[in-house]
């Protein structure tokens, strides 16, 4: 069976109705959003790991789609495991565009997350330095309001297929769009 991980962005949550949009186009694959700490690197890694070695032993392929900070750690598991990755709107470099404090959840009353000195530092340690070791593509919405999409074009060009759409915005609304892309990912077992 092939599984599609969702992996958020910051200040979202694995309850992004991503997940539920993909599990309605995708219903003959195990579609799920992950819950897991995108802003915390060292804890991040350890959660993803532990869902990912969940599949170990299983004859399923894995897909995983993530948006903005979400893309981080798509292109991350992509270049650490034997899976297939979309990163919307990756967010490349976090130890520079995120900043520390505390922050709300978006649509989450009460969940606050706080960001870090220490894990702005830690970001280094996870950023890709080298080809995907499974399949990867990109997309992006040039009209991206928090992430420039003209350096991210220059940065991952030659290394992974890039899809511009010229409107999305950086949560990348009208995201059925991807479906298309997801779709071909599934056929290309």
């Amino acid at each position: 069976m092939m599984n599609i991980w969702y992996l958020h962005g910051f200040r979202s949550s694995a309850k992004s109705p991503k997940v539920n949009a993909m599990q309605q186009a995708f219903p003959s694959c195990n579609v799920q959003g992950i819950s897991y700490t995108p802003h915390s690197p060292v804890v991040a890694e350890e959660i993803l790991i532990n869902e990912y070695e969940k599949l170990i032993g299983k004859d399923d392929d894995l897909i995983v789609v993530g948006t903005s900070l979400g893309g981080f750690w798509a292109r991350w598991l992509a270049s650490e495991l034997p899976i297939k990755s979309l990163m919307i709107n990756p967010s490349l470099h976090p130890d520079n565009t995120l900043e520390t404090g505390e922050f709300s959840v978006y649509g989450e009353f009460n969940e606050m997350i706080r960001v870090t000195d220490k894990d702005l530092h830690d970001f280094n340690h996870y950023k890709v330095n080298q080809e995907p070791y499974g399949q990867s593509e990109v997309v992006l919405a040039m009209d991206d309001e928090v992430l420039d999409s003209y350096k991210t074009v220059k940065e991952l060009e030659g290394i992974y297929p890039i899809h511009k759409f010229e409107t999305g915005t950086h949560r990348f609304t009208e995201f059925e769009r991807v479906f298309p892309i997801i779709e071909k990912m599934i056929n290309s077992r």
